[in-house]
């Protein structure tokens, strides 16, 4: 019987299974032969090809176990790592970065493994990320005059009473639960419809004053951009939960793709003998501390704590500022420039962001 119809057959005589080399399995564990190459695999890898000694053939619920384990797993490694992020801001990622890797969880598994903690804490608190709350303002008699009057001038009617009554803004609040959110909804689906019943004969009279017909088909197509964005505005309101997740569906992939751009600010700003593989590293680590300090704060808020929300951004100020000082080494005046600086240019970019798809999700929600 040739060497290949030992293999086909299913191994040796007594039956022990033969590796693809045509060695058995037992001799490859002893360190006999690398599966792959031949070579000498006495130790946990092939001193010829590099592989790892081990056929990696496991059952699906022994893959799945292993997945979960290693990709979310909390070693000793993510024990240090984070205990030093804590303590040592900084000292991580400049070790990290230059060469002293074996003690630490690699920067983007950590990013990974609290932003999905991070989630789950929202999702478990019942938080809404955002939501859109509409408080109603009250006007006094001489500046209501005084605004119908301006109108006039520009050739707009007013309603004095639907002004009156519909003096409103609009803000965003994080981080707060549905019901929190305080919105009469019946005054804002009322002055929204007066909103867009006032465009609507606006734009009549000003097509009118232009000395040409009417053309209603035009009127309308002037008129449903806005009356689309007062719509969306309504249902955001109305529907804070639908709202929520829609932006929820955005919110992973908009603070990873920060990651790099928190790289790339920073090389904009320290670039003298410092790569942009060592800015990658300390983002991605301060990204991940991050979510911690935000998820920390969501569950005090839970627990009755006051002022959460300012006071994870003036920790994670000082954290940056930290984090910098001790990664690159340079003088306060320097890092706390360069922290400032490159901390204004992020959140501009981040509540640009935020802000363009907040809006296209108010205007794809009353599509079609």
């Amino acid at each position: 019987m040739s060497e290949i119809d030992d293999i086909e057959g299913g191994g040796e005589p007594d039956g022990t299974p033969l590796a693809p080399s045509g060695l058995t399995e037992a001799a490859v564990a002893a360190g006999a032969a690398c599966l792959s190459c031949g070579g000498d695999a006495r130790g946990a890898y092939c001193s010829s090809c590099g592989q790892k000694s081990d056929d990696l053939r496991r059952s699906s619920f022994v893959l799945a176990r292993d997945f979960l384990r290693d990709t979310f797993g909390f070693d000793s490694r993510m024990w240090r790592t984070l205990g030093l992020l804590a303590i040592a801001p900084g000292r991580v990622p400049k070790d990290y970065a230059h060469g002293r890797r074996s003690r630490f969880t690699p920067p983007v598994r950590l990013f990974l493994v609290i932003s999905f903690l991070f989630f789950l804490t929202i999702g478990l608190t019942n938080t809404l990320f955002v939501g859109l709350e509409v408080e109603f303002r009250d006007v006094d008699e001489e500046r209501l005059a005084q605004a119908v009057k301006q109108a006039e001038e520009a050739g707009v009617t007013l309603d004095p009473q639907t002004a009156g009554r519909c003096s409103f803004q609009g803000r965003l609040r994080f981080f707060v639960k549905e019901k929190d959110l305080e919105n009469d909804l019946e005054r804002v689906d009322e002055c929204i419809g007066d909103a867009q019943r006032q465009v609507r004969e606006n734009t009549a009279a000003a097509t009118a004053s232009a000395d040409k017909p009417v053309d209603e088909a035009e009127i309308e197509e002037a008129t449903q951009t806005v009356s689309r964005v007062f719509t969306g505005l309504n249902w955001a309101v109305a529907t804070p939960r639908e709202f929520n997740d829609s932006f929820n569906d955005w919110l992973p992939r908009v603070m990873f793709f920060m990651t790099p751009v928190l790289a790339l600010i920073l090389g904009l700003f320290l670039r003298r003998g410092i790569l942009l593989f060592d800015h990658l590293v300390l983002s991605f680590y301060t990204h991940a501390a991050g979510f911690a300090v935000i998820g920390l704060s969501l569950i005090l808020t839970q627990l009755g704590a006051p002022y959460m929300g300012l006071a994870a951004f003036a920790i994670m100020s000082v954290y940056y500022i930290a984090v910098l000082k001790r990664a690159y080494g340079r003088g306060w005046v320097k890092t706390i420039w360069t922290a400032a600086m490159s901390g204004v240019l992020y959140l501009s970019i981040l509540f640009g962001i935020v802000t363009a798809i907040l809006l296209n999700i108010v205007w794809q929600a009353t599509a079609g």
